[in-house]
């Protein structure tokens, strides 16, 4: 080996470790209860709970890869966004304003396939949301939304 093809494995490695050691800030994602207030017994909440909790609530289970640099700054970044647009763990502290709001965007998002990522699906199966789920969740979004007036 060339004495710059060491220099670059040499850094490649140093960078790899040091970034192990950086971990990411998930300290303001970390679980604060494992309950979703929200969620009541029927199906659309089940789906809700299942395919949107992990990255919408603070009931996410960390896979061993979340705990690997770089990969662990992008997941734990896109949970602290997801948990910021809607977080079910937080949603009796949601206005009426704010419930209206996000109860629309659910069903319009899960609706045309924006969510959940497709990225996200992939790995995760039980994210997968089925016509029947679809409908469920926006039913019930349709009965909120109508209860909330």
């Amino acid at each position: 080996m060339t004495k710059t093809l060491k220099s670059i494995l040499v850094l490649a490695t140093a960078a790899v470790i040091v970034g192990q050691a950086v971990t990411a800030k998930r300290s303001a994602i970390e679980p604060k209860n494992r309950r979703l207030p929200l969620l009541s017994n029927s199906e659309a909440t089940r789906v809700l709970a299942r395919a949107c909790g992990n990255c919408h609530s603070d009931r996410t289970d960390w896979p061993w890869y979340s705990h690997v640099a770089p990969v662990s700054w992008w997941i734990a970044q896109h949970v602290r966004e997801g948990r910021e647009k809607l977080d079910l763990s937080e949603w009796e502290r949601y206005s009426s304003a704010q419930k209206h709001d996000k109860l629309e965007s659910i069903c319009g998002l899960i609706s045309t396939g924006r969510m959940p990522p497709w990225q996200y699906a992939a790995i995760h199966p039980e994210a997968h949301l089925t016509a029947e789920d679809k409908q469920a969740v926006c039913s019930w979004v349709k009965e909120e939304t109508t209860a909330a007036r």
